[in-house]
């Protein structure tokens, strides 16, 4: 016990020792206190204060951005009749397909814009034909006929790429 008592004492003189000699360190200044000086010393100090909190403010607030409508053209060159009709059909198919054919996860269809014309009328013929059950189509297809597949197709495939990203 007496070993860890001068062990104690010899760390807390130590430390005694080496906190008088910073202490000396300090330089005495003997010039007469200024209030007005002090004063604008801390007015200074306040303002640049305020600044920083200013532009830490800008930084990290929440960037507001303007919504700026874009008016887009029309997604497909509607340049045929073929292509009129196969857009006016195809506005059924958006409540499942999407405006650019992008699909719906949720409704569980696929991605068909930008496919190509030969697959989609194949396929929509498989459905009517009942050789691809598909129980959400039947009602869109069943009164279409090989024309309609076919301007359909083809406004389908004029669509952007959908399916290959």
């Amino acid at each position: 016990m007496g070993r860890l008592t001068f062990f104690l004492l010899t760390i807390v003189g130590l430390f005694a020792v080496y906190s008088l000699k910073s202490y000396q360190a300090i330089e005495v200044n003997n010039e007469r206190f200024d209030f007005e000086k002090a004063k604008k010393s801390h007015t200074e100090k306040v303002l640049e204060i305020e600044k920083l909190h200013v532009a830490a403010a800008m930084r990290y607030a929440p960037k507001v951005v303007e919504e700026v409508e874009v008016v887009q053209g029309p997604l497909v060159e509607l340049s045929t009749p073929e292509l009129q009709k196969g857009h006016d059909l195809y506005g059924k198919c958006v409540v499942c397909h999407g405006k650019r054919g992008e699909g719906k996860k949720s409704q569980n269809a696929p991605a068909i814009g930008g496919q190509f014309d030969w697959y989609i009328v194949s396929q929509l013929q498989n459905m009517k034909n009942k050789t691809r059950i598909n129980k959400v189509m039947d009602p869109y297809i069943k009164k279409l006929s090989d024309s309609d597949f076919n301007d359909l197709a083809n406004y389908i495939s004029k669509l952007p790429k959908a399916w290959a990203k």
